[in-house]
């Protein structure tokens, strides 16, 4: 197949958040699209308005841009129109399309009109059970005659449109798979379109169901691979069916493994984040994700590579790489990968990243001066080397913005230091040589004053700098002292609240 003429799609339903399977959806959809220079639709399965909000398309779309999958066809993020020529890209809009299809099958015999009560299919299914037979539908409505069909129709029963599925195997190729093959038993006559009913007054053309809305979709939008998850493999012989019976090219499926966590059950909440809304929040970088989530399946040709760009993957992308056992998601794969990232990072956009996490301690942005943003930046790289993320960054910094000294003497892993003869005179040592210095405190000065105290009292190592410590932070654990002094000095310099290194010393003193 020429590379131009590749056409794949993204068909999220609007219920919910961007959760890591169909990101992962996305992103080989993506992918392959870019690799072979084809074009990535988008399309939105809105036919559920029961559940379908347009915040969660709205938020969908705004999850894909964050992560870089721009795509050729498909609603604007803006929500003003689409682009493409294949539309339009929400199935609530296309309908009539599929009413027009509808009648083309009946009118050829390939699909009927099925009037069994929900009652009568349930004992068919429990006959079934006791007979050891396969739970399908017997499909006793295909041989209807139209006289019956017109009169129940003319009574206005409810009624579901079937295809009638010919006597013998379905087959169609998986990337990933192989051949598949599915017995006709398997697949019975599939439904098509559901509650429609007839009469005059109350006629309704149905709801069509979703094997058959996407099959239409994906034919007249000439999708020519259709990747996504595995739990779609049980659809993918009723739509080769619906292709079939159309006489339209059944694409390439290629079904992505399960992802599963550390137990090897299928990913869910209680394993942790799933949505790229939750990582987002919690200062995970896109291109982190988009590294990781690339190899929750498949793998570069030499089977090691880890650490990939967005256009290193693409460049690395085949669909004959992707395997069909289950990924399982490892945070801590994930954290590394965030960590690699984040030192990549430019301050101007970490600090821009960072800045919503400390929301009531500092002023409004579009206030700030550019003080107020190099400071800001230099006090979030202070911990960036300790974190996996940048959410984690809040907790850390908590003590920069307001040190308690009682908690600090309450915590019982600072009470024998705290309690020493050399903590005192360590601390009043170096609370009188501050008290005589004018303006911030840099870490020349700091270290200077720390040997000069050393020499004078014969105190050093833990003993000379633990105290200080705990008096500055609340703890023995915590960054360098030459970024911290600097920090904390330069920080309480720009009347932003921020307790000065001298403060802190005389409030725990």
């Amino acid at each position: 197949m020429e590379s131009e003429s590749i056409r794949v799609r993204f068909a999220p339903s609007p219920t919910g958040t961007l959760h890591v399977g169909n990101a992962r959806t996305a992103l080989y959809n993506w992918l392959f699209a870019r690799r072979s220079g084809g074009k990535f639709v988008l399309r939105i399965e809105d036919t559920d308005l029961d559940r379908t909000k347009t915040n969660y398309e709205k938020q969908l779309l705004q999850e894909l841009a964050w992560l870089g999958l721009n795509w050729d066809e498909g609603p604007n993020e803006n929500d003003l129109g689409e682009a493409g020529d294949a539309g339009p890209y929400r199935q609530s809009k296309r309908m009539d399309i599929y009413a027009t299809h509808t009648a083309q099958l009946l009118a050829e015999g390939k699909a009927y009109r099925c009037f069994c009560t929900p009652e009568e299919l349930e004992e068919e299914r429990q006959l079934a059970i006791a007979e050891g037979r396969p739970q399908v539908y017997s499909g006793r409505c295909r041989v209807m005659n139209k006289f019956d069909i017109k009169e129940n129709l003319l009574r206005g029963r409810t009624y579901s449109i079937r295809l009638q599925v010919p006597d013998r195997p379905v087959r169609c190729h998986d990337a990933v798979r192989g051949d598949l093959e599915f017995a006709p038993e398997a697949i019975s006559d599939p439904i098509l379109v559901r509650s429609a009913q007839g009469g005059t007054a109350g006629a309704s053309p149905g709801t069509p169901v979703y094997n058959y809305v996407v099959t239409i979709d994906d034919a007249l939008m000439g999708i020519t691979h259709v990747i996504r998850g595995d739990d779609h493999i049980a659809n993918t012989p009723k739509q080769v069916a619906i292709y079939e019976a159309f006489g339209w090219t059944v694409p390439e499926f290629v079904h992505l493994p399960t992802i599963v966590g550390p137990d090897r059950e299928r990913l869910s909440k209680r394993h942790g984040a799933t949505s790229m809304t939750s990582f987002r929040e919690m200062g995970y970088l896109p291109e982190a994700l988009v590294n990781y989530i690339a190899l929750l399946g498949w793998k570069p040709e030499d089977g090691k590579s880890e650490i990939l760009s967005p256009d290193q993957v693409v460049l690395a992308f085949s669909l004959e790489r992707i395997s069909p056992e289950p990924a399982i998601f490892d945070f801590e794969k994930l954290n590394m990968l965030n960590r690699h990232y984040l030192k990549l990072a430019t301050p101007a956009r970490l600090a821009a990243l960072c800045w919503d996490y400390f929301g009531g301690l500092l002023p409004e942005k579009e206030e700030t001066s550019d003080a107020v943003l190099v400071w800001f930046f230099h006090m979030i790289a202070m911990f960036l080397p300790s974190v996996n993320r940048l959410g984690e960054i809040p907790a850390k910094a908590a003590f920069i913005f307001h040190m308690d000294p009682n908690l600090a003497r309450a915590d019982h892993n600072n009470a024998d230091i705290i309690a020493s003869e050399s903590s005192r005179r360590v601390l009043s040592e170096l609370s009188s040589r501050i008290r005589t210095k004018p303006g911030p405190l840099t870490a020349a000065d700091f270290n200077t004053w720390m040997n000069e105290i050393k020499s004078a009292t014969g105190i050093s190592g833990s003993e000379l700098y633990d105290p200080v410590r705990i008096a500055l932070t609340g703890s023995t654990l915590g960054p360098e002292f030459e970024m911290l002094i600097p920090v904390l000095d330069q920080g309480a310099a720009l009347n932003i609240g921020i307790p000065s290194v001298g403060q802190r010393l005389a409030a725990f003193l």
